[in-house]
C-alpha cells in the first residue's frame, strides 16, 4: 500500500487518512486520493513507533509507519476489535514510543493471549460476550449514577441514542 507524506499532501473531504497520533482514532484528516492504494476497512492501524492501535470500520490511507492488521478467516467486527485492542494494548504496554523495539521482527514476536474455545480455536463468540456484558455493566452504572443524582428523566437526543445503541 502507497503511504502518504502528510507534509506533502492536501486535504480533501472523502477518506480518512490515519497516522502515529494518539488522538481521533488516529485520523488525522481526510483525503481525495486513488482508491487502489486504500486499507481495507474493518482493519486494525499500528503506528509502528507509537504504539498507536485503532480499529477502522472505513477504507482508509494511511502516513509513514502504520502497519495495518487483517483478519485472515473472518471479518472483524467493533466488539471483537474492542476485545484485541485492549489485549494488544497491554501487550506493547512496556513499550516507549520511538524505541527500536517497535521494529517489525521484533512486532512479529510479541505474543497475546486470547481465548480459545475447548477445540483450541481462537473464542471469538467469548470476546463478543464479555465485551457485551462490560458494556451493560457500564449502562447499569451510568443509570444508576443518573438516578442517584436526580437525572434519570432525562431526554437524550438523538445523537446520544445513536451512541449509546453503537456501544451495544
Amino acid at each position: 500500500m502507497k503511504k502518504f507524506n502528510a507534509n506533502a499532501i492536501q486535504f480533501g473531504t472523502k477518506y480518512r487518512y490515519v497516522v502515529r497520533t494518539s488522538q481521533n482514532n488516529g485520523i488525522r484528516g481526510y483525503l481525495d486520493e486513488d482508491e487502489k492504494y486504500l486499507n481495507p476497512a474493518n482493519s486494525i492501524s499500528f503506528g509502528q513507533d507509537t504504539a498507536t492501535i485503532f480499529y477502522q470500520d472505513q477504507p482508509y490511507f494511511t502516513g509513514d509507519k502504520i502497519k495495518v492488521m487483517e483478519f485472515l478467516r473472518s471479518e472483524l467486527n467493533p466488539t471483537i476489535a474492542c476485545y484485541l485492542l485492549a489485549v494488544m494494548n497491554r501487550a506493547f504496554s512496556t513499550f516507549q514510543w520511538g524505541q527500536s523495539s517497535f521494529n517489525e521482527n521484533i512486532l512479529r514476536s510479541v505474543c497475546v493471549a486470547l481465548p480459545t474455545s475447548f477445540y483450541g480455536e481462537i473464542d471469538f463468540d467469548y470476546m463478543e460476550s464479555y465485551i457485551h456484558e462490560l458494556q451493560n455493566e457500564s449502562l447499569i452504572k451510568l443509570n444508576d449514577y443518573l438516578k442517584s443524582n436526580g437525572l434519570d428523566k432525562t431526554e437524550l437526543s438523538h445523537e446520544e441514542k445513536d451512541a449509546v445503541l453503537q456501544l451495544r
